[in-house]
């Protein structure tokens, strides 16, 4: 059994229209529906976009003394190009692989929040 991405949009922008006002350093949302390919069923799995020198200026944590930041489920680029942005997350789906949905959106949890991941035991 294998992913596929379904759809793909961001609740802080409009990605037919947004662009950033510094190209390197912006920071979005991002909503994806994925399920297993041919089925007409899909999971909300939800990533963080942004640059680098979104990182080193938003999300580094005082507390830790300005040397780092944990960081999960985000997709870090360089450049905005939304149509790049969801081929990686495209070529995500189509490289992950299981016997059964359970153990895709396992594995698909590793790289974005999963609607149903706290109800995994």
């Amino acid at each position: 059994m294998k992913a596929e991405l379904k759809s793909i949009s961001s609740t802080d922008i409009d990605e037919r229209v947004y662009w950033p006002d510094d190209v390197n350093c912006f920071g979005f949302s991002l909503d994806a529906i994925i399920g297993p390919m041919g089925e007409d069923t899909g999971n909300l799995f939800q990533f963080f976009v942004c640059t680098p020198t979104w990182v080193s200026t938003k999300m580094i944590n005082r507390d830790f003394g300005d040397h780092g930041v944990f960081g999960r489920y985000l997709i870090i680029v360089l450049d905005y190009d939304f149509e790049r942005i969801r081929q990686m997350v495209s070529q995500l789906c189509d490289e992950t692989k299981g016997k059964d949905w359970s153990e895709i959106a396992i594995k698909l949890s590793r790289y974005a929040a999963w609607e149903y991941a706290e109800y995994q035991t």
